[in-house]
């Protein structure tokens, strides 16, 4: 496995502030600017806000206010103790490096803390319990990428890849599909025993939380090509 900190991969005590910090993430932001499913969510005493956001209109200040307004409705304080998750991709890239331009402003002026995830391990999050080797999928610019993790004494994903015939073969793995690409001729090569569909769901987070894979040292798009 080849480590690669911008996609939330090999996770230890110097990697991830998470790990570290002792104070139990529960009040957050999600941030997701990839162009399919373009939103802003709050999680504040275990519920969920939801705010859809237009694709075609997102430029810093928009993105600056509708945060703004969106924290300021749910009497939300920004500070040192609150955190941002932001979706590093694949996806929009300009999306998604406006995103991280607004929230490293955030960090300059309030003092968040700033974490990042990406669809592969997003879609994956609710199979890690199960500590198997995982195969998670993604369908990008009519390419399909893949991420496998393995687990040791922590889950260990590999840097994207341009999925093969030796790759969908592979009978020790669990296949994370994204419900959009499931009937997809090459997804139709892997037995459908170990095949998982999964929806995009950005509450999946929590999972993340939980297992230790959130980026907050290198966070950057993640760029496929």
């Amino acid at each position: 496995m080849v480590p690669l900190s911008s996609i939330l991969l090999e996770i230890d005590e110097d990697s991830l502030g998470i790990r570290n910090n002792k104070k139990m993430i529960k009040d957050f932001l999600i941030i997701d600017c990839t162009g399919r499913n373009d939103s802003i969510i709050l999680k504040i005493n275990n519920k969920y806000f939801t705010k859809k956001l237009q694709t075609n209109l997102i430029k810093n200040e928009i993105l600056a206010l509708e945060i703004a307004n969106f924290t300021k409705k749910h009497k939300v304080k920004l500070n040192s103790d609150f955190s941002v998750f932001i979706n590093s991709g694949p996806g929009s890239f300009s999306g998604i490096r406006i995103s991280l331009s607004v929230i490293k402003g955030l960090k300059i002026v309030k003092n968040i803390n700033i974490y990042s995830y990406n669809n592969f391990l997003l879609n994956a999050a609710p199979y890690l319990d199960l500590k198997k080797k995982i195969i998670s999928i993604q369908k990008t610019n009519n390419f399909y990428y893949y991420c496998k993790g393995v687990f040791e004494t922590n889950y260990y994903f590999s840097t994207p890849k341009k999925i093969d015939s030796k790759t969908i073969q592979k009978k020790d793995a669990l296949f994370i599909v994204p419900n959009e690409i499931k009937s997809d001729k090459i997804i139709k090569k892997i037995d459908p025993k170990q095949i998982r569909i999964v929806e995009f769901n950005l509450k999946n987070i929590d999972f993340l939380i939980k297992n230790r894979l959130l980026e907050n040292k290198l966070i950057k798009p993640l760029y496929i090509s």
